[in-house]
């Protein structure tokens, strides 16, 4: 599962494309709040008819612009960058622990899958012992017809049951190579075993819940757009003050520099609708964002309280299953098998015993199964492995 889930940072496309975005907010942020290039105006004065060349009119004034944010502005701007770059990363982190989730999902499906199979061929080959068996003794008159007809029907069933399980167990594969950006026929390993569980002091609810407050990277992503939209609310609010233009140049008259001239250009912020429409704007986008922050805090608590009961749940039903309900049918098969070899048990409460130990050994896998998605589902909450 190790293995699979480096080979799944190192190469999913998913992972690449959401590195490409945090380096791109990086990269705008280092332009935020930057000034503007300079610019430079040419003057021609006392201009004749014939004469346009430098040392021929009047003067010639050249001029370097540099346009100036207003007070504050630029520290606002950057604040917006750092924002973005926190947004990226933070769904960065979102998309890993997405991915990393369908991962372990897709591998606990597989192994699913294939140690249904394994089960499914161990009661082929009893099933496949028991006609023989039944076929022997119809022969010598000790058994009936419908007996030798519900074994071979007992075959055909199990032999659909694994052509489905076959189908599935594809299905899980191609999941798989799909995550790891491979082609969907690539051979893989047989699943050797499970996670292990965490410890019960690992899995306490109270502290699963602080985890996804500190470290949720969808809750911290949230936050970081409402970061953001607090410095759209700063920076409307600054865009009152006037922004500035200074100029400096020479004045060229015939072929000499004679004197300087500077000047000072700033706006009037005197359309005070537009920018008071536009804090209100950068206000309300502020509010939504805190109040989609406060809906999915609590839509992730929620969740989690959903995956730790069902992981309680499935616990449970493991822990029954292995200690309770598997081996009284392991008894229960030991008996009828015994009572068949012996003539006091029919066919059908021979299979029907051996089904109730197939059925306690799938419980038992599919108790496990449910433990290692409900798992995988917590630690997407938390954005970290547990």
């Amino acid at each position: 599962m190790q293995g699979l889930l480096q080979w799944l940072e190192q190469d999913s496309a998913e992972l690449a494309a959401a590195r490409y975005d945090t380096e791109t907010a990086k990269q705008g942020a280092e332009t935020a709040g930057a000034l503007p290039d300079p610019s430079l105006r040419i003057e021609w004065q006392d201009i004749e008819r014939t004469n346009v060349l430098p040392g021929q009119v009047g003067s010639m004034k050249y001029t370097v612009l540099q346009a100036l944010p207003g007070w504050g502005k630029r520290a606002a701007q950057k604040q917006v960058g750092a924002a973005g770059i926190a947004v990226a990363r933070e769904q960065q982190r979102a998309t890993a622990a997405e991915l990393r989730t369908q991962m372990k999902t897709a591998f606990a499906r597989y192994y699913q899958t294939h140690h249904a199979l394994l089960l499914n061929e161990d009661l082929e080959k009893f099933t496949e012992m028991v006609a023989q068996l039944a076929q022997s003794r119809y022969e010598t008159g000790l058994a009936t017809q419908q007996e030798l007809v519900r074994a071979q029907l007992e075959q055909s069933a199990l032999q659909s049951e694994r052509y489905a399980l076959q189908a599935t167990y594809s299905q899980s594969q191609a999941r798989i190579n799909a995550l790891l950006n491979r082609a969907p026929h690539a051979a893989l390993a047989e699943p050797a075993a499970l996670r292990p569980l965490p410890s019960p002091a690992v899995l306490d609810e109270a502290l699963l819940e602080q985890r996804v407050r500190d470290r949720s990277p969808q809750l911290a992503g949230q936050a970081a757009q409402t970061v953001a939209a607090q410095s759209n609310v700063d920076l409307a609010r600054k865009n009152l003050t006037p922004d500035f233009v200074l100029g400096v140049g020479p004045v060229q008259r015939g072929s000499s520099f004679s004197t300087w001239d500077a000047m000072l250009e700033f706006s009037i912020p005197l359309q005070s609708g537009i920018h008071h429409a536009h804090q209100h704007e950068a206000g309300e986008m502020l509010q939504a964002s805190r109040a989609r922050q406060q809906a999915l805090e609590a839509r992730l608590l929620g969740e989690l309280r959903e995956h730790y009961a069902a992981l309680q749940a499935a616990q449970q039903q493991a822990t029954l299953t292995r200690q309770r309900a598997l081996p009284l049918a392991e008894l229960a098969f030991k008996g009828a098998l015994a009572g068949y070899q012996s003539s006091r048990v029919d066919f059908s409460t021979l299979l029907d015993a051996k089904r109730q130990v197939q059925k306690a050994r799938l419980d038992e896998l599919n108790a496990s199964i449910e433990q290692q998605i409900h798992l995988a589902e917590i630690e997407r909450l938390t954005g970290e492995e547990l």
